[in-house]
Parts: structure tokens; C-alpha cells; sequence
């Protein structure tokens, strides 16, 4: 985080917007979740996915190939067009949710006659209504796992450096990659990643484990996949504040039914730090 003696006032205000965010936060968690009244409506069942275990590895194995295919022609492409470092970061990252989005749409088309319920529930009326609600729920959670992991990770003497993107956006001069970027993140990342670990590991799972299992090793994996498991760790400050990410993202799915909430809710929360990172505050 940035310093507080050296906050611009893009950054001052980034800040009082932060609060209020987590404010609203911090109300919809008692409303919606603590209250009385929240605790007798209960969670609304999210159908289930019976979808057998030969089916659900096709469906693995789809959305793997997906991004192999794609993945093989950018390298072949990424021999005769060099479009400098930041570029290829960002084209990384479209090609791995464009592949994978590839791959589970064969998979749909294939599978729409034997794979019974396989489709992902449509959206709904009132998804960008339940998408904010659930981004302004995250976003207390999400801070406090921040703040309680970094303090974790400074007294171990672990590396504190972002992902690979996050260090991208604040340090390119480029309005094409940063548009680019903010387009892969708002955009393609929400739909890409919800519809995989919510609308497809979480789904298929939570019937077939205990629940909190169910939510605790889908989120877990979302998080430790934001992480370069090398010597430098690149990507380990955002380990534990995106698993309570996902683990929000679960319990959101299974309360509404549809995966508009969440994938709202993740672009939100992606474009909550595009502010931050363009008011000049680190995240």
C-alpha cells in the first residue's frame, strides 16, 4: 500500500470510497446473512448437477484441450510477431480464458443430449442486483484477509510481490495493453473463471462431498492457481484474500441459482482494482 503522507487526492478519494464500500459491506452481511431474517430464509437449493464422473472428466478434459489448442497457436503465431513483453503477458491471459471458454462451449454442444442438466442455470431477472449485493459483501471479507495475510507474510519473511498483471497494469505506458488488460479482467476473466470453478467444480461437487469441503477445496484451488509456485512466489499476497473470495462467490451461487450473480460480482471486484491501482494506491 501506498503511504499515507504521500496520498494524492485521486488516492484520498479511492480511500473514503474504499470505506464506504466496505461500510455498505459490512450492512449486507448483517441484513443479508446475520439477521434474523436472513438465517430463516435459508439457502435456496441450486439445482444439482447429475452428471456422471465419465461426463464431468470429458468436461475437464474439454475445457484443458480448449486451452492447449489455442494456447499451441499463439506460440506458433508468437514466433513471427513479437509485440514486446506486457503484450504477450496480457495476450497469456486471454488465450488461457478463451481456450477454456472454447473448450467447455464444444464441450455443451456435444454433450447437450447424454449430459443431462449439464448447462449452466441461465441468468436470471435481477442479477446485477445480486451481483453488487454480493461485491459489497466480498469486499469487507476480502480486505481483512488481505490485511491479516500480508501481516502474516511480512513476519515469515515471504515475498510481497503482485501477480504478473497487477504489475503490468501499473507499470505500462501503453493505453493499448492497459485497455486490453481492463477488458480480459472486467470482462473475459469473470465469465471464464465463474463459469469454471462456480458453474462447474463447485456445482458438480457440492453434491457429492460435504459442503464445506465442496467450498473449501474448489476456493482454495482458485486462489493457489493466482499463484506462481516457484522460488518467488509471485502472486502469494492475493492467496488467502481469493480464497474468501470464493469462498463468498460459492454461497452466493447456491443462494441465487444463477451464475449472473457472480460473474457480476467478479467484475466488479476487478474493476474495483483497476480504481485503486489507477488513484495510485498498490494493491
Amino acid at each position: 500500500m501506498t503511504p499515507a503522507d504521500q496520498l494524492t487526492p485521486a488516492a484520498v478519494a479511492a480511500v473514503g470510497f474504499e470505506v464506504a464500500l466496505g461500510l455498505c459491506g459490512l450492512f449486507l452481511i448483517w441484513r443479508l446473512v446475520l439477521s434474523r431474517r436472513a438465517r430463516e430464509a435459508g439457502v435456496a437449493a441450486l439445482p444439482p448437477w447429475d452428471l456422471p464422473p465419465i461426463d464431468f472428466a470429458c468436461y475437464a478434459f474439454c475445457a484443458v484441450l480448449g486451452y492447449l489448442v489455442l494456447g499451441g497457436m499463439t506460440t506458433v503465431v508468437l514466433r513471427y510477431v513479437h509485440p514486446g513483453e506486457d503484450a504477450t503477458k496480457v495476450l497469456g491471459g486471454a488465450v488461457q480464458d478463451l481456450g477454456l471458454l472454447l473448450g467447455i462451449l464444444g464441450f455443451h454442444l456435444f454433450y447437450r443430449a447424454r449430459a443431462a442438466g449439464a448447462a449452466i442455470p441461465p441468468l436470471a431477472r435481477g442479477v446485477f442486483r445480486s451481483g453488487v449485493a454480493t461485491f459489497l459483501i466480498v469486499m469487507p471479507l476480502v480486505v481483512a484477509a488481505n490485511l491479516s495475510w500480508a501481516f502474516v507474510l511480512t513476519k515469515l519473511g515471504f515475498p510481497m510481490e503482485n501477480q504478473d498483471l497487477v504489475d503490468v497494469l501499473e507499470n505500462t505506458n501503453s493505453p493499448w495493453v492497459k485497455a486490453s488488460l481492463m477488458a480480459i479482467a472486467i470482462l473475459l476473466a469473470p465469465v471464464t473463471e465463474e463459469v469454471i470453478f462456480r458453474g462447474g467444480l463447485f456445482r458438480y461437487f457440492r453434491t457429492r462431498v460435504p459442503r464445506w469441503m465442496a467450498i473449501g477445496l474448489t476456493s482454495a484451488l482458485f486462489g493457489s492457481l493466482h499463484v506462481s509456485w516457484d522460488s518467488h512466489l509471485v502472486g502469494l499476497p492475493s492467496l488467502a484474500p481469493l480464497i474468501v473470495l470464493a469462498a463468498v462467490f460459492c454461497v452466493a451461487y447456491e443462494r441465487t441459482g444463477t451464475i449472473g450473480t457472480v460473474i457480476v460480482a467478479h467484475a466488479l471486484f476487478n474493476l474495483n482494482t483497476f480504481v485503486l491501482v489507477a488513484a495510485g494506491i498498490r494493491s
